[in-house]
């Protein structure tokens, strides 16, 4: 199918196992870690290494905590409501994601041709800007011994139970974190909430 589409499945309160996922070519030695830092102008990909932006310090909106959070799906279906309320340091599953301060570490370790899979959520505050700092690169972390794996990544357009994965392609496009109604080809926004916090309950994939 064709992007821009919408992810299924994606977001809190979701129990879904098919949002995201990569297939790797090869085994690997070590379970591969989720990590997050601040990204280039969207869809390009960044240098992965600061986590400065808004959207990892939080606003004094959310406590002052990172708004995206990731759950890794690859061996079970998240409980409702996954989100979690804090941060923990290092890595849990689910987590609030800040670079190497909060990741998630994915419970299998794939061999050729296995994936992982995973879901996300942005939480946007009452005092976040138009101009808050939000774009964000997910990076995978993994070790291999012998040949470099190649990595496909791919979204779940089809269903739950019977999935339709579409292949994406990291720097030509990228997931927009959107409000409920979005449509193909936009306006691809979030809503600023007037009190409190708002999960964002759509993940398009566009160019």
């Amino acid at each position: 199918m064709a992007i821009p589409a919408k992810a299924t499945g994606y977001g809190n309160g979701s129990v879904a196992q098919n949002v995201f996922r990569i297939t790797f070519s090869q085994t690997l030695s070590s379970a591969p870690k989720y990590e997050m830092y601040d990204g280039g102008v969207y869809p390009a990909v960044g240098a992965a290494v600061t986590t400065a932006n808004t959207v990892f310090a939080g606003t004094a909106g959310n406590g002052n905590i990172p708004m995206l959070s990731l759950v890794s799906t690859s061996s079970a279906a998240p409980a409702a409501s996954w989100k979690p309320a804090g941060a923990t340091a290092g890595s849990a599953n689910p987590n609030r994601m800040k670079g190497q301060t909060n990741y998630v570490t994915d419970p299998t370790t794939p061999t050729a041709g296995q994936t992982i899979r995973w879901n996300e959520v942005l939480e946007v505050p009452s005092d976040a800007t138009t101009s808050s700092t939000m774009a964000v690169d997910l990076l995978i972390r993994y070790t291999y011994t012998g040949t470099a794996p190649t990595l496909t990544w791919a979204f779940n357009e089809g269903t739950e139970g019977a999935p339709s994965w579409t292949t994406l392609t990291p720097g030509t496009h990228g997931v927009r974190h959107c409000r409920t109604g979005t449509v193909a080809g936009g306006p691809y926004l979030a809503n600023i909430p007037a009190a409190s916090t708002e999960d964002t309950t759509e993940g398009w994939v566009t160019v």
